[in-house]
């Protein structure tokens, strides 16, 4: 058994936590909001018996994998949902808290884990075409086998603050913060919160990591699909998907040279179990635009 195999089945039990995006307003709008988000996750993780293995907050949702008891992991969201709201009063918003509901999904094995971290990690660059995954400050993608990691600001530790400045923080009273968190710029840093060596343990190398973040398409799609999100593929990861497809069902190379009926085929196939537009799906299978128009006119473009 690997190294990492054992670790896994050693450990655990490991959960994918996450909330539904809010379809009509924002939890964070700007920046200043998601720096408060991340604040929040830091008090939460620190106050909960769990371990934060990877996290991305969005304006509109967020994505934890945890591990530790299920009641911890609830436990954990309920202490970010109660300060979240507690932020979000001031301006009469402390319903967004409760407005998105919270799922969690148990991970059963290892190869679930890498992909179930490797989709939160690809989150906001799916999400957002100007997000490098890689850089993203409100997620923890930036923590994993990054040599470069021990030059970036790593703060002081947030007990060390004046209570007036732990105080406004937390947003309470209540002063008393772990001495784990560390705080660059009044903002909670991530690798202080994030067990992010115990992530790095379940994959063999750096190399096994960027290829389930970049190349495995196939458990991206499926657990989007499982969550309910929106599938967003580029046009390079359609192209491929699309070539394995005529390779495997249709035993032929290239999508322009299927006969029109599996043509048609593969056009739906990629339409409905991966997303695509109809200009993308014009684009990467080199078709006309005006046929997919016909074949999807609810999708077309105003």
């Amino acid at each position: 058994m690997l190294y990492c195999e054992r670790l896994f089945f050693e450990g655990g039990p490991f959960f994918h936590l996450y909330t539904e995006p809010l379809k009509d307003d924002l939890l964070f709008r700007n920046e200043e909001e998601l720096n408060e988000g991340l604040n929040m996750l830091a008090i939460a993780v620190t106050e909960t018996r769990c371990d934060l293995l990877a996290f991305a907050l969005m304006h509109n949702h967020l994505h934890l994998i945890i591990e530790g008891r299920q009641a911890d992991a609830l436990e954990c969201y309920s202490k970010f949902q109660s300060r979240l709201a507690v932020y979000l009063r001031k301006e009469q918003r402390q319903n967004l808290a409760y407005a998105s509901k919270v799922k969690i999904t148990p991970i059963e094995s290892l190869k679930q884990l890498r992909d179930e971290v490797a989709y939160v990690i690809r989150n906001p660059f799916a999400a957002r075409t100007n997000v490098n995954l890689f850089a993203y400050k409100w997620c923890s993608g930036y923590l994993y086998f990054n040599d470069l990691l021990s030059w970036l600001p790593c703060g002081k530790p947030a007990c060390e603050m004046s209570i007036d400045q732990r105080r406004a923080f937390k947003h309470s009273r209540d002063a008393a913060l772990s001495n784990k968190i560390r705080v660059f710029e009044g903002v909670a840093v991530p690798s202080s919160f994030v067990d992010y060596k115990r992530t790095m343990s379940f994959f063999e190398n750096a190399r096994q990591f960027l290829q389930c973040v970049m190349k495995n398409v196939e458990a991206q799609v499926e657990i989007a699909k499982r969550l309910g999100e929106e599938i967003v593929l580029d046009d390079a990861e359609l192209w491929s998907v699309a070539r394995r497809i005529c390779r495997e069902q249709f035993k032929i190379e290239r999508p322009k040279d299927l006969p029109a009926e599996e043509q048609v085929k593969l056009i739906r196939t990629i339409k409905f179990d991966y997303g695509a537009s109809n200009q993308q799906i014009a684009r990467c299978l080199g078709v006309q635009l005006a046929m997919v128009n016909q074949m999807f006119p609810l999708s077309v473009r105003k």
